[in-house]
């Protein structure tokens, strides 16, 4: 579940919807999950940014071999 959720915000923070920063309304709408399944995942927009950063860099550290 987190990966799709991290997927959906990436796709949103690549091409943002118009009126704005992306909301936890649009991730979970996008996501096809209800607001409710999300936020027993993360509790801001701001979290799931963190959550996508992180694991861009676990990931660049993975392939250093």
């Amino acid at each position: 579940m987190r990966t799709w959720i991290t997927d959906t915000t990436r796709d949103l923070l690549d091409d943002p919807p118009p009126g704005g920063p992306v909301t936890l309304d649009e991730i979970s709408a996008c996501a096809g999950i209800t607001i409710h399944h999300l936020r027993a995942y993360y509790g801001s927009v701001d979290a799931v940014i963190t959550d996508l950063t992180a694991g861009a860099s676990i990931a660049a550290r993975s392939r250093r071999c």
